[in-house]
């Protein structure tokens, strides 16, 4: 065998972590799009109202009902569901689905935004139509962070980081994981991640429950609370780094992951080389 290949056989190992190393860093990096933020002001104009009549007609008729009494399909019926409700799974593209039968998962939005907010002042505007007096919530309004890291006794509508990071560890990080980033749960119920998630959205889930989401009441989770959490999530979306490389955010697995790839790499790199020469 000649000096040039052995060098390359000797290269081949540590070459070939490298390369996956980069895979799996490029795996760890990749994060979808940040979603836009909504007004939260649902119309009342009857123009919207009817135009979001006809989508619906066009769109989730077949699936939830003439006015949203719910159908044959699983679909729930949606006369007494609420602005919010509507809103998140427009926005976030769990609607419409193709199968009643599949997961509402996180989609590109099929709707523009016009065509949203007349969907959800048609859906909003349900129970004055059918005559049922029940309502759900509305679009909820995210209270400011305060302007410093304490909450400012001059003004109690403000909320902080360290508010939302307490409710948040508290009631949504065992499911979400720590730094948003979602996971699984028993019998394949997958939690997203929240790193696309604006804060009107991150409020209306809490509002609304989408399964497996329990939902948070006010009288469970006050207006406080869900604001803190909503500020505290678009925190999320860039953490500040002070230990360096966030690596996506997924904990110290894989954070243990890359150091052992990256470690034993050049360890065995140097080893191979001091081998050869010996």
């Amino acid at each position: 065998m000649t000096a040039a290949a052995r060098s390359r056989r000797l290269l081949a190992g540590p070459l070939g972590l490298v390369a996956l190393a980069v895979v799996v860093g490029s795996v760890f990096f990749v994060t979808g799009t940040q979603a836009h933020g909504q007004s939260n002001v649902v119309s009342t104009n009857p123009s919207d109202i009817l135009a979001g009549q006809q989508l619906f007609q066009e769109h989730c008729q077949a699936c939830h009902g003439y006015e949203g009494e719910g159908g044959q399909t699983s679909a729930p019926p949606l006369v007494s569901v609420g602005a919010a409700a509507a809103d998140f799974y427009l926005t976030t593209g769990r609607m419409p689905l193709n199968n009643p039968g599949n997961e509402a998962a996180r989609h590109h939005p099929f709707f523009d935004a016009t065509q949203i907010s007349q969907l959800v002042a048609y859906v909003n505007a349900l129970p004055t139509i059918t005559g049922t007096n029940q309502t759900g919530p509305t679009i909820p309004t995210v209270a400011p962070l305060c302007p410093t890291a304490t909450p400012d006794p001059s003004d109690p509508g403000c909320v902080t980081l360290s508010e939302g990071l307490q409710a948040f560890s508290l009631n949504c990080a065992a499911c979400h994981q720590a730094a948003g980033s979602g996971g699984i749960l028993s019998k394949g119920n997958v939690v997203p991640s929240l790193h696309n998630s604006n804060m009107t959205q991150v409020g209306e889930a809490i509002r609304v429950g989408p399964k497996p989401m329990p939902v948070f009441a006010p009288s469970q989770m006050s207006d406080q609370q869900m604001s803190a959490i909503a500020q505290y999530v678009q925190y999320l979306h860039h953490p500040a780094d002070p230990g360096g490389l966030g690596i996506s955010h997924f904990g110290p697995v894989a954070e243990g992951f890359v150091a052992v790839l990256f470690g034993f790499g050049i360890l065995l790199f140097a080893a191979r080389m001091i081998g050869t020469r010996g």
